[in-house]
Formats: C-alpha cells, structure tokens, sequence
C-alpha cells in the first residue's frame, strides 16, 4: 500500500523497552530501542529520541511510553510503543536508495502522520520512518 494525502490508516508498532538518558520540564529522552549508530554517516544521530514532556504544548507522537512520562526519571527502563491508532496521511515519501539517517537499518519510507482531531493543522503531525528498524505497520483502514 503507498498511502496518499489524506489517507487514514491505522498505524501501530510493537512495544520494546528502552532506558530513560535525561528528564527536562519540556523533554523526555530515552535510548532508542530500534535501530543502530551508523558510525560511517555524516548525520550524527546520538541513539537517542526525544518524547515532549508533559509541559510541551503543541507537540505530538504518536508513540506511547509506560508508565506516564510524569513518573520517570534518569536510569529508569519504560516501554515504548505506538498502539493502533487511526491516523491521517499528511505526506509520504519512498526512498531509493534507503535515506542515509545516521542509523542502521536505513528506512525505505517515511510517512508523516496526523490525529484525527488536528487533521486541518498544519504541522500537527509527526514523521514516521519505515522499512528500517522499527516495526511500524500501516495498514489502510477497513470499515
């Protein structure tokens, strides 16, 4: 399936357990659990990602963490998953060759993704790579 503007489609990924590296007001950041430093490239992705905390107004992904990002704190091990969820299509790109990100393995596509309920905002959305390390699956939606 290559998914189109305005397309929904229910997008989930597997749930993997990573270590929280920093807590800030605004950020939670944790090693990634997907994916491996690809030393070779110019981009210098440190094997990390950063979640908006709970005073980060405006930001959204679609990734959930457990516990609550308000009960972690540095060393401690969460969850990390993307439930199914209805989303919308606000862009969709393939890449070929895969798209040199700083991590092993390339992802072959990205798809940036809207909330139902910010599907009119621009920018609302979040980039999700695809045929790399995470499991993420799209599928389109079948009612």
């Amino acid at each position: 399936m290559i998914p189109e503007i305005g397309d929904e489609v229910v997008v989930s990924c597997e749930p993997a357990s990573a270590r929280v590296v920093a807590v800030h007001s605004r950020r939670i950041i944790v090693e990634w659990p997907w994916g491996v430093i690809d030393r070779s490239s110019n981009f210098r992705w440190d094997g990390t990602f950063s979640f908006p905390g709970e005073n980060s107004h405006g930001e959204w992904v679609p990734y959930r963490v457990e516990p609550e990002l308000s009960e972690l704190r540095v060393g401690d091990v969460c969850t990390v998953s993307i439930p199914p969820a209805r989303l919308y299509v606000g862009h969709y790109e393939a890449y070929d060759p895969p798209r040199n990100l700083g991590w092993f393995p390339a992802p072959t596509a990205g798809i940036y993704v809207v909330p139902p309920e910010n599907s009119d905002v621009e920018d609302a959305g979040c980039m999700l790579y695809l045929g790399g390390a995470q499991p993420i699956r799209v599928e389109p939606v079948e009612d």
